[in-house]
């Protein structure tokens, strides 16, 4: 008898706090406040150097400079679409750029050179778009 009457009692309660969850929505009563959930923001800026290497139309075609900077530029490397950067020469609508990024033009040429190539432009910029 004493498990029927546990059953029955949970069963009570859960139809009682239904109800008054049915109330509180219909009386305009939000219930009790939660915390909100951290919004991420609309977009991504960070203010940077960028040192270009080469640019290609489509990314395929920066995989041999790619694999020939994996290693000496490291983090610094960035392989992205034009258009993920404010402040690029405007001939430059579309396509992919492969380079490197720091916080100042030496840094970014020298991060070239010393990995032997040629740098075809450094700019400062804002990058709009993240990994």
């Amino acid at each position: 008898m004493s498990r029927v009457r546990t059953a029955l009692l949970q069963v009570l309660m859960g139809a009682v706090m239904m109800a008054a969850c049915a109330d509180a929505d219909e009386s305009g009563d939000p219930g009790p406040a939660t915390p909100a959930a951290p919004t991420a923001p609309a977009s991504v800026s960070t203010k940077r150097w960028l040192a270009v290497v080469e640019v290609a139309p489509l990314a395929d075609d920066l995989n041999a400079t790619t694999e020939r900077l994996r290693d000496p530029l490291g983090l610094a490397l960035v392989v992205s679409p034009v258009d993920c950067f404010d402040g690029l020469p405007a001939d430059l609508e579309t396509g992919y750029l492969i380079g490197a990024v720091g916080d100042s033009a030496d840094e970014v040429e020298q991060l070239i050179a010393d990995a032997g190539e040629q740098t075809m432009f450094s700019v400062p910029v804002t990058i709009v778009c993240t990994d």
